[in-house]
């Protein structure tokens, strides 16, 4: 599930992005229409003014060349540079390095051993390892390290390229431009990365080899440029290894069969050879554990509607585009279709030669992106490395012009107010605006996203002694709990040890991810027991659980519904601040002390002298963002996440409290104003079933009529609508207006700004409705000796309802030792008597 506080995409900005690129292209499409009407003989005319005083300084000319020729080189590594220096990230990061530990320590079944529910070999099973052996070996910092060598190896083949006079010009790098900015989520050290340096390796490796290569003139005669051997060899090698990796062959075989076919009809490879690249490609296909069923597996990987209904899938990221809400990712595939069919119009217009395989390439990119979200950063690079090439012009020497209009190369008008300068300072400032809108320099950093910081789970389970299997809802929650289980207290005696009982990344390519949806829907809506679906299944989560003999559940801190759902079941919280909160059944002995500890914990942040501080930094590789350099050690992300699973957990106060720190430290932040609303409509919920409508207080607090950025997306909010309250911020009686002032600084500042700014008025003859909202302040604020004088004022005074019971209400949250002792009985008084 995702939240609101996820790098959103500014959509907005995103579209005049998409418009300029495609403008690029219709003003190429009408000049290559202009250049077929106009004469030959005008492409050799004189040199106009403008180049006839060019020439007049050769040298200061040639070296303006020089310098500008390297401005499009420099902006794309600098792009680079800010992609490659981002925290690594991916849900998925902690399964991959439990199953690179596992082969580490000569597992040959990674999975199988991690999971109850799986058995049998898969294909990827060293997808793990290359990412573990770094991390033993240089620790944390070498991911990053070894992100900075891609950079170089990357950076090093673009300054050939360069050297080579096959610069970048203004198109190529928009185009690299933001197809990097669009793949950089996909470069976090995953498997989807093996499976990008597969098909720019393979499929684009043979497009641009064998398209550069001349036709041979007879069947007999060898190919230019293109030993078949090293060809042959290649591809088996690389198969065998992508398929030990990642579960992409499908997709890049695909691709390479085509671009292997394409090249036998232009007889640049012989029949012998074309069938042996096929068999290469196939055998290597087959060298892993799985063996000829590796294929079968990469299928079901990246078309999970194969093993799984499409209805479990809507949502997530192995639904269809259809199926799921889009951002910058799914708008980008969409203008690089677009931009990828207008070029092809606008060959076609050009009298060139439209490659059939091309468009049955494109189509099949196509089909694998529709299907499913997982898919689209393979079809991206696809489409930009077919559109790479197609577009790719070498620079001409210094005495050259540019061939065309619309191919404007770094060789003409270099001048400090030619043109070239104009056409190369569009395309850096639509890159930099680009980076600038996906979050790129917001999470510019060096270490491990503090979302992936599995530390505060480990600790909240190591005063328990785990056992059975445990049950995850999310990939993430799984990929923690999975890393952490060697580090975990064996368990009692006669009990086994704590195993995983499956992850959602397997459960789709198994054909599980339907039973996992429909235990996590029993959960949140506590379906304990057995009962009948609509389809004729059994449901409920008892059994399933108890012959899966599990004790724990590891539930995401995005998961608020199910975190809500939990609260009213024997499923107990382990931890309050972990990314994944783990649940125990009340009454495990396994668990227990821990349970007593958390239900303290509780007590304290809601009803206790607590105040919210933001963790420091520990200098671990969580913490590291900006290289130190970071002002705050926490960010509105974190925050807010805290504060809606206290929410989720009904400890509104709490939460209440983390937001007025998170607020002061980041004013005007939209997602905590909304979760401070959601906040005070739940309170007036609760007034209302506590005493059947709300106090004025909570009313204003909690309307939010005015506030356009508190949107809600939580059932309190109709219950809200359904009782109507008994004054709103637009029909305020006389005797309100002291409390509206009161809520607007509460709103703006925060309780304890309230209570410090009319902490004289609320021991004056104020009227009850007032009295009780700075009660509810004071409750808030922790300041419960000002909490106890508002009380006995207000029981001095003849309380109407609601009020009455809104007090009482209050005093029995802060004050239960009040109405827990019970007087004395005088039993031989009693005796005597009968």
């Amino acid at each position: 599930m995702m939240d609101g506080r996820v790098r959103a995409v500014d959509v907005a900005f995103l579209k005049p992005l998409v418009l300029v690129f495609l403008c690029e292209f219709c003003r190429r499409f009408l000049l290559s229409k202009r250049r077929v009407s106009r004469p030959r003989s005008s492409a050799h005319s004189g040199p106009s003014a403008e180049q006839a005083s060019s020439s007049a300084n050769p040298l200061a000319s040639k070296t303006a060349r020089d310098r500008l020729a390297w401005l499009p080189f420099v902006c794309l590594v600098a792009l680079l540079l800010l992609i490659v220096c981002q925290p690594i990230s991916g849900d998925g990061l902690w399964w991959e390095m439990s199953r690179g530990r596992a082969a580490w320590e000569g597992q040959p079944q990674p999975s199988a051993s991690l999971l109850s529910l799986e058995s049998g070999s898969e294909a990827d099973w060293l997808g793990g390892l290359p990412l573990y052996a770094v991390q033993q070996t240089l620790g944390f910092n070498g991911w990053m390290l070894f992100r900075l060598a891609f950079l170089a190896i990357v950076g090093g083949f673009l300054w050939k390229k360069q050297r080579s006079k096959e610069g970048l010009t203004p198109r190529l790098l928009v185009l690299l431009g933001l197809t990097t900015i669009t793949l950089s989520e996909s470069l976090s050290l995953q498997p989807v990365v093996y499976d990008l340096i597969g098909i720019a390796g393979l499929p684009l490796w043979i497009l641009y080899r064998f398209r550069t290569t001349a036709p041979k003139d007879s069947a007999d005669e060898p190919a230019a440029d293109v030993p078949p051997q090293s060809l042959f060899v290649g591809l088996l090698l690389a198969f065998a290894v992508w398929s030990n990796l990642a579960a992409g062959i499908a997709f890049g075989g695909i691709l390479c069969v085509l671009a292997l076919f394409d090249a036998w009809k232009q007889t640049v490879i012989s029949s012998k050879w074309f069938v042996a690249c096929l068999a290469a490609i196939t055998i290597g296909g087959c060298c892993n554990p799985r063996g000829i069923f590796a294929w079968n597996d990469s299928l079901q990987a990246l078309l999970p509607f194969i093993p799984n209904p499409t209805y479990v899938l809507a949502g997530t990221e192995w639904g269809s585009m259809l199926q799921n809400a889009w951002g910058w990712q799914e708008f980008y595939f969409l203008a690089l279709t677009a931009t990828w069919i207008v070029d092809l119009f606008i060959n076609t217009t050009d009298n060139r030669r439209t490659n059939r395989f091309d468009l049955l390439s494109f189509a099949v990119a196509q089909w694998f992106a529709w299907a499913s979200l997982q898919n689209l950063p393979l079809a991206i690079l696809w489409m930009t490395g077919n559109l790479a090439f197609r577009w790719r012009r070498p620079i001409a020497g210094i005495e050259t012009v540019a061939a065309s209009p619309g191919d404007v190369q770094c060789t003409g008008d270099l001048s400090p107010d030619g043109s070239v300068i104009k056409r190369m300072g569009i395309p850096i400032l639509l890159l930099f605006a680009a980076a600038w809108s996906s979050g790129l320099f917001a999470t510019f950093g060096w270490g491990v996203d503090q979302r992936q910081d599995y530390r505060l789970l480990r600790n909240s389970l190591q005063e328990t002694h785990p056992h059975g299997t445990a049950f995850a809802d999310t990939t993430r929650s799984a990929a923690m709990l999975a890393w952490v289980l060697p580090e975990l207290p064996s368990p009692l005696a006669g009990q086994e040890k704590l195993q995983l009982q499956d992850i959602p990344l397997r459960a789709v390519r198994r054909g599980r991810l339907e039973q996992h949806i429909r235990l996590l829907s029993d959960l949140k809506r506590n379906r304990l027991m057995r009962y009948w679906r609509t389809d004729g299944s059994a449901g409920g989560y008892w059994l399933t659980f108890a012959e899966r003999d599990t004790s724990l559940l590891c539930i995401s801190n995005h998961n608020l519904d199910l975190i809500r759902g939990l609260e009213e079941t024997p499923w107990k919280p382990l931890s309050l601040d972990s990314a994944t909160l783990p649940f125990a059944f009340a009454g495990d002995e396994g668990y227990v002390r821990r349970m007593i500890q958390i239900l303290q914990n509780r007590e304290t942040i809601e009803h206790r002298y607590w105040q919210y501080e933001p963790p420091t930094s520990t200098g671990s590789a969580f913490d590291r963002d900006r290289f130190g350099g970071a002002l705050d050690s926490i960010s509105p992300q974190a925050i807010f996440e805290q504060a809606e699973v206290f929410r989720a957990m009904d400890l509104h106060y709490a939460a209440l409290r983390v937001l007025t720190v998170g607020r002061a430290r980041f004013p005007g932040d939209p997602f905590l104003l909304a979760s401070f609303f959601r906040c005070q409509r739940e309170l007036a919920d609760q007034e209302r079933i506590d005493a059947g409508s709300a106090s004025w207080f909570r009313s204003l607090a909690a309307d939010t009529t005015d506030q356009p950025n508190s949107t809600s997306d939580d059932s309190s909010f109709l219950l809200m609508e359904g009782s109507d309250p008994p004054i709103t911020s637009d029909d305020i009686p006389a005797a309100a207006e002291p409390l509206q002032i009161l809520v607007d600084t509460y709103i703006q500042s925060g309780a304890t700004a309230m209570l410090s700014d009319y902490a004289e008025e609320a021991y004056n003859e104020a009227s009850p409705q007032f009295l009780y909202g700075c009660l509810c302040a004071a409750l808030e604020s922790g300041a419960y000796d000002l909490a106890d004088q508002l009380v006995l004022q207000l029981k001095q005074q003849p309380l109407a309802s609601p009020i009455r019971e809104l007090v009482l209400a209050r005093e029995i949250e802060y004050r239960p030792e009040r109405f827990n002792e019970s007087p004395a009985v005088d039993t031989s008084g009693k005796e005597g008597e009968k």
